[in-house]
Protein backbone atom coordinates (compact mmCIF):
# COMPACT_ATOMS: atom_id res chain seq x y z
CA UNK A 1 0.00 0.00 0.00
CA UNK A 2 2.92 2.24 0.85
CA UNK A 3 4.48 1.65 -2.30
CA UNK A 4 0.95 2.91 -4.60
CA UNK A 5 0.87 5.92 -2.62
CA UNK A 6 4.32 6.72 -2.69
CA UNK A 7 4.81 6.43 -6.46
CA UNK A 8 1.14 8.50 -7.10
CA UNK A 9 2.66 10.82 -4.83
CA UNK A 10 5.73 10.89 -6.99
CA UNK A 11 3.45 11.76 -10.19
CA UNK A 12 1.55 13.74 -8.62
CA UNK A 13 4.88 15.97 -8.00
CA UNK A 14 6.30 15.52 -11.20
CA UNK A 15 2.84 17.06 -12.59
CA UNK A 16 2.62 19.64 -10.37
CA UNK A 17 6.40 20.48 -11.00
CA UNK A 18 5.76 20.35 -15.21
CA UNK A 19 2.84 22.67 -14.68
CA UNK A 20 4.76 25.12 -12.68
CA UNK A 21 7.23 25.40 -15.34
CA UNK A 22 4.67 25.73 -18.24
CA UNK A 23 3.06 28.55 -16.12
CA UNK A 24 6.91 30.19 -15.84
CA UNK A 25 7.08 29.48 -19.43
CA UNK A 26 3.86 31.15 -20.76
CA UNK A 27 4.54 34.29 -18.45
CA UNK A 28 7.25 34.95 -20.30
CA UNK A 29 6.20 34.34 -23.44
CA UNK A 30 3.05 36.77 -22.05
CA UNK A 31 5.31 39.42 -20.78
CA UNK A 32 7.65 39.32 -23.65
CA UNK A 33 5.54 40.96 -26.16
CA UNK A 34 4.23 43.28 -23.31
CA UNK A 35 3.94 47.32 -22.79
CA UNK A 36 3.89 48.57 -19.63
CA UNK A 37 1.87 52.13 -18.46
CA UNK A 38 0.54 52.95 -15.20
CA UNK A 39 -3.15 53.05 -14.49
CA UNK A 40 -5.97 53.79 -12.37
CA UNK A 41 -8.04 52.00 -10.27
CA UNK A 42 -11.63 53.55 -11.06
CA UNK A 43 -13.95 50.70 -9.42
CA UNK A 44 -13.58 47.76 -7.42
CA UNK A 45 -16.03 44.66 -8.75
CA UNK A 46 -16.92 41.79 -6.06
CA UNK A 47 -17.29 38.37 -7.31
CA UNK A 48 -18.84 35.64 -5.41
CA UNK A 49 -17.38 32.35 -6.82
CA UNK A 50 -19.38 29.70 -4.64
CA UNK A 51 -22.17 30.31 -2.40
CA UNK A 52 -21.94 31.31 1.02
CA UNK A 53 -18.19 32.51 0.61
CA UNK A 54 -17.58 36.16 0.95
CA UNK A 55 -15.90 36.49 -2.27
CA UNK A 56 -13.24 38.60 -3.32
CA UNK A 57 -12.94 41.97 -4.88
CA UNK A 58 -11.14 42.75 -8.42
CA UNK A 59 -10.01 46.17 -9.61
CA UNK A 60 -11.53 47.53 -12.26
CA UNK A 61 -8.60 49.87 -14.05
CA UNK A 62 -7.86 52.30 -16.92
CA UNK A 63 -5.11 52.85 -18.51
CA UNK A 64 -4.05 54.93 -22.30
CA UNK A 65 -2.51 53.02 -24.46
CA UNK A 66 0.81 53.98 -26.31
CA UNK A 67 -1.26 55.19 -29.32
CA UNK A 68 -3.66 57.18 -26.80
CA UNK A 69 -6.71 54.47 -26.48
CA UNK A 70 -8.35 54.66 -23.31
CA UNK A 71 -8.97 50.90 -21.87
CA UNK A 72 -10.57 50.13 -18.90
CA UNK A 73 -10.58 46.08 -17.89
CA UNK A 74 -11.42 44.06 -14.85
CA UNK A 75 -8.44 42.42 -13.31
CA UNK A 76 -8.87 38.80 -12.92
CA UNK A 77 -7.10 38.62 -9.92
CA UNK A 78 -9.34 39.41 -6.47
CA UNK A 79 -8.50 39.68 -3.36
CA UNK A 80 -11.01 39.80 0.28
CA UNK A 81 -10.36 42.15 1.46
CA UNK A 82 -9.29 44.26 -1.69
CA UNK A 83 -5.99 44.80 -2.29
CA UNK A 84 -6.09 48.06 -4.34
CA UNK A 85 -8.56 51.30 -3.19
CA UNK A 86 -10.53 53.30 -5.87
CA UNK A 87 -8.16 56.19 -6.75
CA UNK A 88 -5.07 53.94 -6.83
CA UNK A 89 -2.53 54.05 -9.69
CA UNK A 90 -1.01 50.60 -10.09
CA UNK A 91 1.49 48.96 -12.80
CA UNK A 92 -0.59 47.39 -16.25
CA UNK A 93 1.45 45.39 -18.82
CA UNK A 94 -0.64 44.84 -21.96
CA UNK A 95 -0.26 43.31 -25.43
CA UNK A 96 -0.63 46.21 -27.76
CA UNK A 97 -2.86 44.09 -30.20
CA UNK A 98 -5.15 42.96 -27.08
CA UNK A 99 -4.93 46.03 -24.45
CA UNK A 100 -8.37 44.85 -23.18
CA UNK A 101 -6.90 41.51 -21.76
CA UNK A 102 -4.54 43.92 -19.72
CA UNK A 103 -3.42 42.88 -15.99
CA UNK A 104 -2.07 44.70 -12.97
CA UNK A 105 1.66 43.89 -12.54
CA UNK A 106 1.55 43.06 -9.07
CA UNK A 107 3.38 39.66 -7.61
CA UNK A 108 0.39 37.99 -6.82
CA UNK A 109 -0.20 38.41 -10.82
CA UNK A 110 2.86 37.03 -11.62
CA UNK A 111 3.58 34.74 -9.11
CA UNK A 112 0.39 33.02 -7.22
CA UNK A 113 -0.21 29.99 -9.83
CA UNK A 114 3.40 28.97 -10.15
CA UNK A 115 3.75 29.36 -6.63
CA UNK A 116 0.99 27.04 -5.88
CA UNK A 117 2.08 24.48 -8.24
CA UNK A 118 5.54 24.48 -6.69
CA UNK A 119 4.54 24.22 -3.54
CA UNK A 120 2.31 21.60 -4.18
CA UNK A 121 5.15 19.45 -5.93
CA UNK A 122 7.24 19.93 -2.96
CA UNK A 123 4.83 18.47 -0.88
CA UNK A 124 4.04 15.92 -2.97
CA UNK A 125 7.72 14.96 -3.24
CA UNK A 126 8.11 14.92 0.77
CA UNK A 127 4.91 12.85 1.06
CA UNK A 128 6.06 10.04 -1.69
CA UNK A 129 9.81 9.78 0.00
CA UNK A 130 7.69 9.52 3.21
CA UNK A 131 5.72 6.93 1.50
CA UNK A 132 8.26 5.34 0.44
CA UNK A 133 10.50 5.26 3.63
CA UNK A 134 7.35 3.78 5.28
CA UNK A 135 7.59 1.19 2.45
CA UNK A 136 11.00 0.21 3.30
CA UNK A 137 10.65 0.18 6.99
CA UNK A 138 7.89 -1.90 7.15
CA UNK A 139 8.99 -4.42 4.35
CA UNK A 140 12.11 -5.38 6.60
CA UNK A 141 10.16 -5.98 9.22
CA UNK A 142 9.58 -9.67 10.47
Amino acid sequence: MFIIAGIMAFLIAGGCFIGCLVAVIRQYQNRKGSLSTSGEVVGLEKRIFNPGSAGVYCPTVEFTTANGAMVRFESSFGTMPASNKVGDHVKVFYRPEKPDAAEIDSGITRWFVPGCLFLFSMGSCFFSALFLGLFIVYSNTP
